[in-house]
């Protein structure tokens, strides 16, 4: 049995419904760990209470390297649940050709573009949408996002840029999001729509969604009384062994 509600088929093990749970479900031994789902709601709250999200808005998964028969696969959180609400055993495991593996949920309604996101870029392993206010003035004006702040540049990698309005839950959506933020940056604006941030751990790329969401009011307010200096990554002379903050 399938749900078609987007350009990407979302299809369940062993012909049972999207969204029931199946074999190495949480009750057992599952693909993701306690750890693993643990972290993902940990940040799903935390962007509640940094202003990142609001009510069910937003989205988190984590790459799940070779859990799909030796294929990569995502946890992701479920579509339609408060994270106040939401508990480790709701995220929904999905291989990376859009099968749900385990979950009594149905995955988040942008399953297809974060599919396509990992399939894009082989060092992304997790993702982080969000509805942050800053990045969403500047997203419907269409205005692109510049580095004016050391953290943006050293996390986000550069400008973000600002993707047109459309809605947003197929694969095509997707592809030309991915194609966007391109392979250098890591964070991409959907006009009127929030931010999508990538990152090499649930860390760091909470890290970006954070760093731009910072960078987006200071450069509005900064804007508004002169004309900002903007940062280059290429020009950042990194001393070697810094850590970055």
């Amino acid at each position: 049995m399938t749900t078609t509600s987007d350009a990407t088929t979302i299809t369940s093990e062993a012909g049972t419904p999207a969204g029931l749970r199946t074999a190495g479900s949480t009750t057992g031994l599952s693909r993701a760990d306690r750890a693993t789902r643990e972290e993902i709601l940990y940040y799903c709250r935390e962007s509640v209470r940094t202003g990142l999200n609001f009510n069910t808005q937003g989205n988190i998964s984590v790459r799940l390297p070779g859990a799909h028969d030796g294929a990569d696969a995502i946890v992701i959180t479920p579509s339609d649940v408060r994270y106040d609400a939401m508990s480790g055993d709701d995220m929904v495991v999905v291989g990376l050709d859009g099968t749900v593996l385990e979950g009594d949920l149905l995955p988040s309604t942008e399953l297809p573009v974060h599919l396509e996101h990992y399939r894009r870029r082989p060092d992304v392993q997790a993702i982080v949408h969000t509805e942050s206010t800053f990045v969403n003035v500047l997203g419907a004006l269409g205005r692109r996002i510049d580095p004016v702040l050391l953290n943006m540049v050293l996390y986000a990698k550069g400008p973000v840029e600002v993707m047109p309005f459309e809605f947003s839950t197929n694969a095509d959506f997707g592809r030309r999001s991915a194609e966007l933020m391109g392979d250098d940056v890591d964070a991409v604006v959907w006009g009127n729509h929030g931010l999508l941030a990538v990152g090499t751990s649930l860390k760091l790329a909470f890290k970006v969604a954070v760093a731009v969401e910072e960078n987006a009011e200071v450069l509005l307010r900064a804007s508004a009384a002169g004309t900002p200096k903007v940062l280059v990554y290429a020009d950042i002379d990194v001393p070697e062994g810094a850590r970055l903050p």
